[in-house]
């Protein structure tokens, strides 16, 4: 799976952990406590990790963008195959696609554009750094019509896109028009859930998506992969208990801030110090850290359930 491109076949087999980098006090990769989160990741059998929002590559200059891909490089394995992310603007895609060329990773998604950007330049740049890199990337649509479903089947036709991660929030999943055209246009093969487990009662179980993306996958690998098969086998009610506490988790999530609570939620799992997160993000203040702490260990004993089941 390593030194080759991601198919849409390929993600139907496992869920996609989206982790955290760890860095040291002084704003370098860690490579050994990413090394340990990312054995953690692996024993639980998932076989697809994806390093973008979570991993806040975002503010990643190109100096420490470049040490990030080495490790990431580093981590394939013939089992587990790695997507870097590049982006958010234009201009820092162009100077990232090079590092990607030379280092040699061959999946990449493309974070998803704030302000300024519209659906046909999003199309535009799209085409463009696939030209750059020399192969298709994965889309991150994050928000209502940030590509037109018609021009997304095109890029898919052409290659230029090879899968999609969908993370339009919404209140309902089930009530989703943008989802309903963009699913229309391209079918299910090719599309992940991208916010992780809140969504997923309507987008694996309903929708038939091929996958779904997570970040609570980081500390219970072997119980998200246990929840995929579940919806994947039409086991619904089981699957939504087993989501319990991934959803709590979830719920903490949005209120403390997605990106800090996994990053020292996987901290206090002991799995591994995750350290600092780079600015503009500030790590969970004393007064988040028990309801932090609560899910972890809801999640470290979903884990444990699983395992033991797996090895019974």
């Amino acid at each position: 799976m390593s030194n080759i491109y991601l198919e849409p076949a390929d993600f139907k087999s496992s869920v996609v952990a989206v982790p955290p980098i760890a860095l040291t006090s002084d704003f370098e990769i860690a490579y050994d406590q990413n090394a340990a989160l990312m054995r953690h990741i692996e024993g639980g059998g998932v076989r697809i990790v994806l390093y973008g929002g979570n991993a806040n590559l975002y503010h990643y200059g190109l100096r420490l963008y470049r040490d990030a891909l080495k490790m990431m490089h580093a981590f394939q394995t013939e089992r587990t195959s790695v997507i870097t992310s590049i982006g958010p603007d234009f201009g820092k895609m162009l100077d990232q696609a090079k590092a990607i060329r030379e280092i040699g990773l061959r999946n990449v998604m493309l974070l998803p554009t704030g302000f300024p950007a519209d659906p046909a330049g999003v199309a535009n740049g799209a085409r463009r750094i696939a030209d750059e890199l020399g192969f298709g990337i994965i889309l991150y649509i994050k928000r209502e019509d940030y590509v037109q479903p018609d021009e997304l089947a095109r890029l898919i036709g052409e290659g230029v896109v090879r899968f999609v991660k969908y993370a339009v929030e919404r209140d309902d999943a089930a009530k989703d028009r943008y989802l309903d055209d963009v699913l229309s246009a391209i079918g299910t093969n090719s599309i992940a859930s991208g916010m992780g487990e809140t969504p997923i009662a309507d987008h694996l179980a309903v929708r038939k998506m091929a996958t779904y993306t997570s970040g609570g996958v980081c500390i219970a690998p072997a119980a998200a992969m246990s929840l995929l098969s579940l919806y994947k086998s039409g086991q619904a009610e089981e699957a939504l208990r087993l989501s319990e506490p991934f959803l709590e988790f979830e719920r903490v999530r949005s209120r403390v801030g997605g990106m800090k609570a996994l990053h020292d939620g996987v901290t206090l799992s002991a799995i591994a110090d995750m350290g600092p997160l780079l600015p503009m993000v500030s790590n969970v203040t004393a007064a988040e850290k028990p309801e932090v702490q609560r899910v972890v260990a809801g999640l470290l004993e979903a884990e444990k359930v699983a395992v033991e089941a797996v090895t019974a």
